[in-house]
């Protein structure tokens, strides 16, 4: 198995709230399964210091055998089927994780 490292960012314009429970609650049956290692939002600048962050998009560490795999996965998820990530724009590369850990 191969590790993917996808960035996605969200559409112009789409919100992401109304669909975010549905979205964080398909996060751990792919955990549980080893597709997911990683996962979380990417965000954009505050345009003031310590301003509000905006939603930029989202970023997955996909286990995968091949790129094509790890591209259903991310399709799977409720924010691909919806149109809130720009699919067409999907960044996908291979990743070697030299150090990982836990969250603190």
């Amino acid at each position: 198995m191969t590790e993917w490292c996808v960035i996605i960012y969200d559409k112009a314009g789409s919100d992401r709230s109304k669909l975010r429970p549905q979205h964080l609650a398909g996060i751990p049956p792919q955990v549980e399964q080893g597709k997911l290692v990683c996962a979380g939002a990417i965000f954009n600048e505050p345009t003031t210091p310590g301003g509000e962050r905006t939603f930029a998009g989202s970023h997955l560490q996909v286990v995968a055998d091949t790129k094509e795999e790890a591209l259903k996965i991310v399709q799977g998820d409720i924010f691909a089927r919806e149109g809130i990530w720009d699919m067409e724009n999907i960044i996908i590369y291979q990743f070697g994780c030299a150090v990982r850990q836990p969250k603190k």
